[in-house]
């Protein structure tokens, strides 16, 4: 009979934890040791008063938020007609493109017959080279 190990779990979750991990990788809660309480106090809210705001202030703060509201509308059109301007300008600066049709032929010396001869020419210079400086040295 084969002896089966027991992997520990949080005792949060049930999730398995590996061997030596001190938290829980589903909860991240402590998984050895004890566990930390959270205290069982309540902290009072503090209590709400009513604010108290004038009519004046009120007003105020209606007649500034449309002021914001017709500066933010000029700002959009004008925005806007820059935007139609530089979408013009730029169609008028853009080229028609012609279509370019491309068709590969093979070249009318096809056998290669010049790339030999000058590979030939290479190696004997190369030839020349190797032996003048064995023979010169």
């Amino acid at each position: 009979m084969e002896a089966v190990a027991e992997k520990p779990v949080c005792a949060g979750c049930g999730a398995e934890v590996r061997e030596g991990t001190r938290f829980c990788y589903a909860c991240g809660k402590p998984v050895n040791g004890v566990p930390i309480e959270v205290p069982s106090e309540s902290i009072p809210a503090p209590a709400k008063s009513k604010p108290t705001i004038a009519k004046a202030d009120l007003e105020a703060a209606f007649q500034k938020a449309e002021d914001e509201a017709a500066a933010e509308t000029e700002s959009i059109e004008t925005k806007s007609s820059r935007v139609r301007a530089a979408r013009e300008r730029q169609a008028s600066r853009v080229a028609k493109r012609k279509a370019v049709r491309s068709e590969w032929a093979e070249p009318a010396d096809a056998s290669g017959f010049g790339l030999m001869i000058f590979a030939a020419a290479i190696f004997i210079i190369t030839a020349i080279i190797v032996v003048y400086l064995e023979v010169f040295k």
